[in-house]
């Protein structure tokens, strides 16, 4: 055989070996994303999405547009350090934060929204389900400032890193007459909690008290789910 047809035979086999490696990867990329997707929950399935009413509630002593702003389908909500509560002598914590008319004490209730926490933002409570025998509220959903952004269930378990200056998918279910909150953000199972008792319940989004100087989170598609499987 001479240089030239060594060559040729030489080309096609490193060009066949390249094609099936190239193929390979191919197929293995393809079924580790089909096994991503396969493994994702869809928690608002078997759910009836229902209507609601809201308020908004911001610092007495200031116009409300010092602290909240909706355009474009977007809910933007921030606070200062030393801001004041909502009503003039109360001593909880500064807030803006969107209130869910959505009062109930029985059944199954599911929040869902897409939150997006700016940088800095920290010891504030993006969302909670309020009410509880034990405590104000049954769960709240916390930023902490640690790794980029750590959201937590209060100060305790930690359910994501990384979260600041992203849009992050969030629902959490409520089985009030079992005393269960599940907690997802991506459409992944984050964790089971009690609820902390029976009381009239009802959800919450926004900016709720503060460690640093100022903490923002913008939230669109927010929806209210009834009567549905829980911890799927």
């Amino acid at each position: 055989m001479n240089r030239l047809s060594l060559k040729i035979v030489c080309t096609f086999l490193i060009a066949t070996l390249l094609g099936a490696c190239y193929k390979t990867a191919t197929q293995t990329e393809k079924i580790q994303q089909e096994r991503q997707i396969s493994t994702e929950a869809n928690p608002t399935s078997g759910w009836t999405q229902t209507s609601y009413t809201y308020g908004i509630q911001t610092p007495w002593d200031q116009p409300q547009s010092n602290r909240y702003s909706y355009s474009a389908g977007e809910h933007h909500f921030w606070i200062y350090a030393g801001d004041a509560c909502q009503f003039e002598g109360c001593t909880t914590g500064p807030r803006s934060e969107l209130r869910m008319n959505n009062n109930y004490t029985s059944g199954k209730h599911q929040f869902e929204g897409d939150v997006y926490i700016v940088s800095g933002s920290a010891g504030t409570d993006i969302m909670q389900v309020f009410g509880g025998a034990t405590n104000a509220t049954a769960i709240m959903l916390k930023i902490h400032a640690a790794s980029s952004g750590t959201i937590k269930r209060y100060d305790n378990e930690t359910l994501m890193t990384n979260a600041y200056n992203k849009w992050i998918h969030v629902n959490v279910q409520h089985d009030a007459d079992n005393g269960k909150i599940y907690v997802y953000l991506n459409n992944a199972l984050k964790g089971t909690y009690a609820d902390r008792g029976d009381a009239t319940h009802y959800f919450k989004c926004g900016v709720y008290n503060i460690s640093g100087t100022r903490s923002e989170t913008r939230w669109k598609n927010i929806k209210y789910w009834k009567n549905g499987p829980v911890g799927q």
